[in-house]
């Protein structure tokens, strides 16, 4: 349309914008909203608003699973202490169960029994260890090894006939390590005493004891526990003992 009568002359464009929902822009006319077609995006305060946020659960996830795996470390340790305890009380009621009381000669007119025990030692016979699969007897030795930084409990084990001087089939088992203190006691009737009560030391005796008593203290801190172990022989006299008196032996020992 002309100029004069007032009339707007709309182009291709301003029809085609129309079409698409938006207004039509004059020559001159300056764009108007965001210039990507309504979209928005974050500030910088949200960013690090949002950084720190995840800072802060990441610090507390990671702190929740380091004490998870120092929770399970120390249950793991105290798991393994209790069955270490348990497999060494086994062993122990089993080799002092299982301990013969041999006849031996003495100077008097009774015999003696081959069993020597005293507050933090013990020595007797017995079966030979089913780890070496051997026959006969063996001595066994119980008792506390002290060094300057901490005390053992420990069982050595030689062969009855073998000699002193080859230590090649002595063996050595470590029962407890790091033990604070160890309490051997004896049950029964001795020569001097002929009445059931508990005695500190077995030397010297005509019978092996009733019961035999272990206890065992640790250090403070220390979380291991160690019940009272009582052991009974199960074999109460030498039976392959005929006794002489006037060899003061066994017959054919």
């Amino acid at each position: 349309m002309g100029a004069g009568g007032g009339e707007t002359i709309l182009c291709l464009d301003d029809i085609a914008s129309w079409t698409k929902g938006r207004a039509p822009m004059s020559q001159g006319s300056a764009p108007t909203g965001h210039g990507n077609d309504g979209e928005t995006g974050f500030t910088l305060v949200e960013l690090l608003v949002a950084l720190a946020l995840f800072s802060l659960l990441t610090g507390l996830l990671f702190d929740n699973v380091r004490f998870g795996l120092r929770a399970w470390r120390s249950t793991s340790a105290n798991t393994e202490q209790v069955e270490r305890s348990m497999i060494s009380q086994d062993l122990l009621r089993r080799t002092i169960g299982n301990l013969y009381p041999m006849t031996i000669a003495n100077s008097g007119v009774q015999p003696q029994i081959d069993f020597e025990g005293t507050k933090e030692r013990i020595s007797f016979l017995g079966n030979a260890p089913i780890a070496l699969s051997a026959g006969g007897h063996f001595r066994f030795n119980i008792l506390v090894e002290r060094t300057q930084e901490h005390a053992d409990l420990v069982m050595v084990s030689t062969p009855e006939l073998a000699s002193r001087d080859d230590q090649s089939m002595t063996r050595r088992t470590l029962l407890l390590s790091g033990i604070d203190w160890v309490e051997l006691s004896y049950f029964g009737e001795t020569a001097t005493e002929r009445k059931l009560q508990w005695h500190e030391s077995w030397t010297k005796q005509s019978d092996v004891p009733r019961l035999v008593r272990l206890r065992v203290g640790f250090r403070s801190g220390d979380a291991r526990l160690w019940p009272d172990l009582l052991v009974a022989p199960r074999i109460l006299a030498d039976v392959n003992c005929i006794y002489d008196p006037i060899t003061m032996r066994c017959r054919g020992r």
